[in-house]
């Protein structure tokens, strides 16, 4: 009895000093990520922050873009960090527009800075390009203080043979805070489905707040902090373009229309052509 009574007490301490061990990892673990919690701040020296990022990579990929900026473009320790509240927040995103050329707005609310920009990254979903022509011709007026289209920029593609694009849009901060982005859209052709619409969803855009150049060892960076990145949909409400499409259906229909219209315009040619020259032989007889 004395033996199973040892045992016992010998296993209720061991399983007190576990606990005490696991409890401690916890709460290590918990400080750890309250460090982590702190605003993601990374620095660039490209004019662009999709510039960095397609230096190194072929395609974009959401999951590993975030960790490109924050672990391979760590701040040296000589650039100044602005340990200031940050307030940001996304009011308004909808489509406006008719047809295959439409806009998205996007208004944002932000605390003012000075010496700063709103850099507004906007990956854009397969099916819709931004014209990089235009987007110049729009920062020429104004519209933006820079501007840059990165990705596929292929704009003859059809949808299932292109990739995805990235528009990269810096605009300066008013004294207001209040900032509304008005982003010319184009639709590409769409793939034959069942119901004669291709739905395209737009996430959330990627938001930075950037510090004008600092020089560092000869070489200008400027410091950014992360205010959003890596949300796939957006948080306010679904924003949906619902592009026209060929119904699967209908495609026997189509063929058997142009396969007509093509062999009567041929016929039509040949005709007009006999005629013609049936026209041609008559006068050269008449003058004889």
């Amino acid at each position: 009895m004395s033996s199973k009574r040892g045992r016992s007490v010998t296993a209720a301490i061991f399983i007190f000093f576990a606990l005490s061990c696991l409890n401690s990892i916890s709460t290590t673990q918990v400080g750890d990520s309250d460090e982590m919690s702190d605003p993601d701040t990374f620095c660039i020296s490209d004019q662009y922050i999709m510039q960095s990022y397609f230096t190194t990579q072929s395609s974009l990929n959401d999951s590993e873009f975030r960790n490109f900026l924050l672990l391979h473009h760590q701040c040296p320790e000589n650039i100044p960090s602005e340990d200031v509240p940050v307030v940001a927040m996304l009011q308004h995103r909808d489509i406006t527009g008719e047809g295959s050329h439409r806009h998205l707005l996007t208004s944002i609310k932000l605390r003012p800075f000075h010496s700063h920009e709103l850099v507004i990254v906007e990956r854009l979903p397969l099916g819709v390009f931004a014209d990089p022509f235009e987007l110049q011709s729009l920062q020429q007026r104004s519209a933006f203080r820079d501007v840059s289209v990165f990705g596929d920029t292929d704009l003859e593609q059809p949808s299932f043979r292109s990739n995805r694009s990235v528009v990269e849009i810096h605009v300066e901060i008013n004294g207001s805070g209040e900032i509304s982005v008005k982003l010319p859209l184009h639709a590409r052709y769409q793939p034959i489905g069942e119901n004669g619409y291709s739905r395209v969803e737009f996430g959330e855009p990627d938001l930075f707040l950037c510090s004008r150049h600092v020089l560092n060892k000869g070489q200008e960076q400027r410091r950014c902090l992360v205010l959003s990145i890596g949300r796939s949909k957006t948080q306010t409400r679904s924003v949906v373009w619902e592009i026209p499409a060929g119904i699967r259906s209908h495609t026997e229909y189509v063929s058997v229309i142009t396969f007509v219209a093509a062999v009567l315009s041929a016929l039509s040619i040949l005709v007009a052509s006999v005629l013609s020259s049936k026209v041609e032989s008559c006068k050269i007889t008449k003058q004889l």
